[in-house]
């Protein structure tokens, strides 16, 4: 194992990276260090950059998805990885995450504060690092399996002549990197919009349901492209575009689950917090 010393207010917390001959598996073992290194900053919060975090979730909702990863080359080149080494945006996630459950416990809760903090407890939790962890897993095995470039070439040479290197595989951490800045803009338009809108969409009938329905698939669909954009930010990754195909399906369910009048902003409202806050 080597150690680098990092960069800036971090230069006293040591990064470890390993050499892995394997095709899937160095992606999940090359950064367990780095693993390690993000649960250290956790519990420093004086090592957490919420400034930068920040100012980075501000990126992806007023310049969209790509500009956010013209840093990963960058960091690629200065600490051999393309997934970030600070928890901070992840950790500022959840805090926003717990606290819109707070709102939509405030709203919809008649059962006790014990079963909201379960309510908070799930959103964060299962809702943002559950099914991110499993998303990212998802992604990260079909990267590597079906996507690198030495997938079709045999290991030999990139497009552009050069060798392949043993390292070009995705990181597992950055599989959950692409979920944890997707979610942002589906957390915005999903999370707090249907909040606000809960009201209106919560009711029977049709034209509340295609609504709830419209919101849903456009908010999953950007969903999709961002995590496209961020897998196609790899130079070493082919046949992206299949990452675009689940806004396919999202678009072809809005209508017939809209004329069965399913909603799904009553589903979730009665999954949390059952059907007696629909009254």
């Amino acid at each position: 194992m080597q150690h680098t010393q990092a960069t800036s207010a971090y230069n006293d917390v040591k990064f470890t990276s390993s050499k892995d001959n394997d095709t899937t598996a160095n992606g999940f073992s090359h950064h367990t260090g780095s693993t390690r290194l993000e649960l250290k900053r956790i519990i420093k919060p004086k090592l957490l950059d919420f400034e930068y975090a920040l100012w980075q979730m501000r990126l992806l909702l007023t310049h969209g998805p790509k500009k956010i990863y013209r840093h990963c080359e960058y960091r690629k080149q200065t600490k051999n990885q393309w997934a970030r080494d600070d928890p901070t945006f992840c950790v500022l996630s959840c805090i926003f995450v717990a606290i819109c459950a707070i709102g939509y416990c405030f709203m919809y809760e008649t059962r006790g504060i014990v079963r909201g903090l379960w309510v908070i407890t799930s959103a964060v939790c299962f809702d943002y690092i559950g099914c991110g962890c499993a998303i990212a897993t998802a992604y990260w095995f079909l990267a590597n399996r079906f996507m690198t470039t030495r997938t079709r070439r045999g290991g030999s040479k990139n497009s552009d002549g050069s060798s392949i290197s043993s390292n070009n595989n995705v990181e597992w951490l950055f599989a959950f990197d692409v979920h944890c800045n997707s979610f942002v803009p589906l957390f915005v338009a999903l999370y707090l919009g249907q909040l606000i809108l809960s009201p209106l969409l919560s009711q029977r009938g049709f034209i509340c349901a295609l609504l709830s329905n419209i919101l849903y698939g456009l908010s999953l669909s950007y969903y999709h492209y961002c995590q496209f954009v961020g897998f196609n930010s790899l130079p070493f990754l082919e046949r992206t575009e299949f990452l675009l195909y689940p806004v396919v399906g999202l678009v072809l369910l809005a209508i017939p689950l809209s004329a069965m009048q399913f909603n799904p902003t009553r589903w979730v409202l009665s999954w949390y917090f059952g059907a007696e806050a629909l009254k």
